[in-house]
């Protein structure tokens, strides 16, 4: 029997759990733009691996029957429109079996992009992205303007509506995103509205932020930790269905390990089914798949990234690990380093930048992978080192004399 856990990111797991609210949206909005009403946008936002990207790829296959699906990933520092642009090849696959009039709608309209030209399959037209000379307007449309209007014609002509699902938003161009939400908002009042989901970190936040005028109707998810009901769910399902049972000790402790992380309950799921034999998982085979795969998380989630911090950005995480799972108030924070909030900004900022800590809303951080806080207390030996003891002891000797004008944080 195969191996019913997808510790690979983004891999649908067998079955979604804890996530209702979340699908019941995903069904209301496939269901509005399968009857040509306007669908609500959908935005998933947490930590890595809590199945944000799961969400999205559950929407498109959802709707794979009536959509013209176009998953586009954010690449930092790219715009939407030459991400969009190299999805043309999946676009042109994904309509292969619809009739000529689709690509000839795509080919009237791509003109203004770069030159470029793709072949439908079975005589179904072309899709000609060059510049003619004889249209001097064209060349100063906007590439992704003209890619979306593209498609929504398309769409129309193929009797299909567009969904765009959008992953990574913490790193869009909020300028190429407001376009395609402008888009996305002026459809709901034509006959082909656009279905948009997007997925991000927690700080993607500050991004929605900047689009308030068109987010605030917008169904926001922050997605959360599962509960012990919903682990135990996610773990033992998969394994019935694959006809096997586990044994209470076995299941018990591969709970308490995962703790509710999506990603941990497919990675420990994976190795403890890859260690069972015969038609029972034991608290042995647990017991000796953990350990390997706990390293190896470690290693990559925790040792690595926290290898190239400063003791003074160490300081500022041992603080922050002090105060729990989830975000706190910065203010907080510098307080049990005894500074002020603005004597943390730069740390922050630095942390930020290193992968460590996200900044959920203003005034508020947290790590930016679930369980760090959990792993710094557990191995605060090893990071409160001699350098860091230092760094809180120049400290204390500041806040016990009078302040100097200039004086380092």
């Amino acid at each position: 029997m195969s191996n019913p856990f997808s510790p690979a990111p983004g891999a649908l797991p067998a079955r979604i759990v804890g996530r209702e609210p979340e699908l019941s949206a995903i069904r209301e909005a496939i269901r509005r733009a399968e009857s040509g009403s306007p669908p609500v946008p959908l935005v998933f936002l947490g930590q890595r691996g809590m199945g944000k990207t799961v969400l999205l790829r559950e929407l498109r296959d959802l709707g794979a029957r009536r959509a013209l699906a176009v998953p586009l990933e954010v690449v930092q520092g790219e715009s939407l429109a030459g991400t969009l642009r190299d999805k043309l090849d999946d676009l042109v696959a994904s309509v292969e079996t619809l009739p000529a009039r689709v690509g000839h709608a795509l080919e009237k309209t791509l003109r203004s992009l770069p030159t470029l030209s793709y072949e439908l399959p079975h005589e179904g037209g072309s899709i000609s992205l060059g510049r003619p000379d004889e249209d001097p307007v064209a060349g100063q449309r906007e590439p992704l303007a003209a890619m979306v209007r593209a498609l929504m014609v398309a769409a129309r002509a193929a009797k299909r509506y567009i969904v765009f699902t959008l992953d990574e938003i913490q790193d869009v161009d909020v300028r190429s995103m407001g376009t395609l939400v402008r888009f996305v908002h002026e459809s709901a009042q034509s006959d082909s509205p656009i279905l948009l989901a997007c997925a991000g970190l927690s700080e993607s936040h500050a991004v929605l932020e900047k689009l308030r005028t068109y987010v605030q109707r917008w169904n926001a998810f922050d997605l959360r930790l599962l509960t012990e009901s919903e682990t135990i769910e996610a773990i033992r399902e998969p394994i019935v269905a694959a006809a096997t049972a586990i044994g209470e000790p076995a299941l018990d402790l591969l709970v308490r390990e995962a703790a509710g992380y999506p990603f941990y309950i497919q990675a420990y799921g994976s190795a403890v089914w890859e260690q069972h034999r015969g038609s029972k998982i034991t608290l042995a085979d647990v017991q000796a798949a953990l350990p390997p795969v706990r390293l190896r998380n470690e290693a990559a989630f925790y040792v690595r990234p926290l290898a190239r911090i400063s003791p003074r950005e160490t300081a500022f995480a041992l603080a922050l690990a002090d105060f729990g799972p989830g975000s706190h108030e910065v203010g907080a924070v510098a307080r049990a380093l005894g500074l002020a909030a603005p004597d943390v900004s730069s740390m922050r900022a630095t942390l930020v930048r290193k992968g460590i800590v996200a900044v959920p809303i203003p005034g508020r951080v947290e790590f930016r992978i679930p369980f760090t806080d959990r792993y710094l207390r557990d191995h605060r030996d090893e990071y409160d080192t001699p350098d860091v003891r230092a760094y809180r002891q120049r400290i204390a000797r500041r806040l016990r004399r009078p302040a100097t004008e200039g004086d380092p944080p």
